[in-house]
């Protein structure tokens, strides 16, 4: 039987917060001394959503040639928080920043060629920037990656590539990756025999709910179906060890 009461979660932009986005640790570490506090003065406007505010701070460093500012200008172009709404803007920042391997910068290309906005839909496109940005540890684009292969975007549907792809976001600390490994654990998707892994399962859909993914709990319910109480005792001990490790120590 799968688990089938889901829906797939679409990434969407990516904001340069300080060098990289960490999705699990919040913790910030500001970008080189020469522009730390212009840098963090726009993120605290952003987290005012005084986007005006956060664009001029941004703008200079984005045209001194800071990769983490033009990745963002390009944000606000993109989503219009600011400024003018404009694609063409847009990418054109965001191809300054990712010429400069800013994964943020890939990957936000990779979505508008995913979704097709300011130029047209393009899977093939998409997964090459996808690939490019998870090359450089982008857990989003891992995520992507892994619902391009397990949707069947553009290619035949392989759960076995969606299956790593998911994990490698998943260990990077995506809870939807995360989330997305406990799914295909517990139907079986990507396992050679179709063996499902309601333990696995649990481990990982617990490590999501921990890291606040909200449809966790409906993999974890599954699970437990399954499992007995002394079991899934064990398995929440073992999320735990999983969180505990950086994810050095989770089942594959």
């Amino acid at each position: 039987m799968l688990l089938r009461n889901f829906s797939l979660l679409i990434r969407k932009g990516t904001l340069t917060r300080a060098g990289r986005i960490f999705t699990v640790m919040a913790a910030l570490t500001l970008p080189t001394s020469g522009y730390a506090n212009p840098f963090e003065a726009g993120l605290n406007a952003m987290e005012r959503e005084h986007y005006a505010t956060a664009f001029r701070a941004w703008k200079d460093l984005a045209e001194d040639g800071e990769a983490e500012a033009q990745n963002n200008i390009a944000y606000l172009y993109e989503r219009g928080y600011g400024v003018k709404q404009s694609y063409t803007r847009a990418i054109e920042w965001y191809k300054k920043a990712a010429a400069q391997k800013s994964p943020e910068a890939i990957f936000n290309l990779g979505m508008l060629a995913f979704e097709g906005y300011g130029m047209r839909q393009d899977y093939l496109a998409a997964r090459r920037y996808f690939t490019e940005a998870a090359e450089l540890d982008l857990a989003d684009a891992h995520y992507m990656l892994g619902l391009i292969y397990y949707q069947g975007h553009g290619l035949k549907l392989n759960h076995a590539r969606a299956k790593k792809h998911f994990l490698d976001a998943a260990k990077l600390g995506n809870p939807e990756g995360q989330f997305m490994v406990a799914l295909m654990l517990q139907n079986g998707e990507g396992h050679p025999a179709a063996k499902t892994e309601p333990l696995k399962s649990f481990i990982w859909g617990m490590v999501s709910k921990i890291n606040g993914y909200p449809d966790a709990n409906s993999v974890l319910e599954f699970s437990k179906m399954q499992l007995s109480q002394s079991v899934q005792d064990k398995a929440t001990a073992l999320a735990q060890k999983c969180l505990d490790t950086g994810y050095a120590n989770c089942p594959a």
